[in-house]
């Protein structure tokens, strides 16, 4: 298969969970360092798809022996694949320029980003032509110059539109046949890292 796929469920139930890759280095001393392998965390979505037919099921399972584990593919995050509010991403210092959002494989056309001043309550708008946005990564990088980076103390915030690139877990497939004919599946699909 040639580039990556994107599928679409319609799960009537959906958990997410955040994994944090960390990594432990040992020193002499019995001492222990921690550091994260990844700039934010990963997520693990658990979901049920119920009251499915025989012919659905045989084509998510041939999907899922297609792609295994080892290939991602994109889905569209469910009831997670869009931030309706505007949420923190940040804390201006007037001069930090990068802010990392939540989720990455945003849709470029779904960003909004705002600024609050805590002291006043007051918010501000920001024009995207004031900020570029690395759309894989997921990333707000604002313009330089004094009027277009974050003053400090303000809160940046954000809300966007996202997808998913995930892989199957490797015991990420249950199918149960519920009655004559009606099938439902439970899925585990884990968030890649790979933004490319």
């Amino acid at each position: 298969m040639a580039g990556v796929r994107t599928l679409t469920f319609t799960p009537s139930y959906v958990e997410r969970t955040a994994i944090t890759p960390t990594n432990v280095i040992p020193f002499d001393n019995a001492a222990l360092s921690f550091f994260s392998l990844a700039a934010r965390p990963l997520y693990r979505f658990s979901l049920q798809l119920e009251v499915l037919t025989r012919q659905q099921v045989e084509s998510l399972s041939a999907i899922h022996a297609t792609l295994q584990g080892g290939q991602s593919f994109y889905w569209d995050g469910g009831p997670f694949g869009a931030i309706d509010n505007f949420s923190l991403i940040g804390e201006g210092d007037g001069a930090r320029r990068d802010f990392f959002l939540a989720n990455r494989n945003v849709g470029a056309g779904s960003l909004s980003v705002q600024t609050l001043r805590p002291s006043t309550g007051v918010t501000s708008a920001w024009a995207s032509s004031g900020y570029t946005l690395n759309a894989n990564a997921g990333l707000v990088t604002f313009n330089v110059g004094a009027s277009t980076t974050p003053a400090s103390g303000d809160d940046v915030m954000a809300k966007w539109g996202c997808r998913y690139r995930c892989h199957f877990a490797p015991d990420g497939l249950k199918v149960t046949n519920r009655r004559r004919g009606i099938y439902s599946v439970d899925l585990d699909l884990i968030e890649t890292a790979y933004t490319g």
